[in-house]
């Protein structure tokens, strides 16, 4: 056989192979690649987004403040009147004060939680919210995300964002 023929031969046996793989099957590896593992809300998580959840539809900035831990939290939530960076607790109590005082709040409720678990470090939280300027009387809706992390042994708001 010429070396031509060979390689012809060759090729086909390649796309006669291929085509007996059913399509499926690289699609099984491709989701098993792309998954994500997700673990239950776990009982210390749970309390502490209801507090914040119970806090925020409060309007009670001093229980919101109460959730952070020693370090500074990133903000970036549309009605604080900051574009967004570290904030200690203390300028959170004050950032959420005057954000509670400059907006009516119509619905604050989290319905989602991820990467939580009891070896998560990490969880957050979405929560939606509409709330109304009090200044012009305009309406807003947006996606709060909240995430806590383990400090010692208590779980803390490390990240508080909103979606503009």
């Amino acid at each position: 056989m010429t070396r031509a023929l060979l390689q012809i031969l060759f090729v086909l046996a390649i796309l006669f192979i291929g085509a007996a793989i059913p399509s499926h099957a690289f699609q099984k590896v491709k989701k098993e690649r792309m998954k994500i593992p997700t673990t239950e809300v776990t009982k210390e998580t749970i309390p502490v987004f209801k507090g914040i959840e119970a806090a925020w539809r409060g309007g009670d900035a001093g229980a919101l403040s109460g959730f952070v831990g020693e370090q500074r939290v990133h903000l970036s939530v549309r009605g604080l009147g900051e574009e967004g960076g570290y904030f200690s607790k203390p300028q959170v109590f004050y950032l959420f004060k005057r954000m509670f005082k400059a907006t009516k709040l119509k619905r604050f409720e989290f319905v989602k939680f991820h990467n939580s678990g009891s070896k998560a470090r990490k969880v957050y939280g979405t929560a939606y919210r509409s709330f109304e300027s009090t200044s012009s009387g305009r309406l807003f809706q947006d996606k709060v995300y909240v995430t806590l992390k383990l400090e010692g042994e208590r779980w803390v708001v490390s990240e508080i964002k909103s979606t503009w």
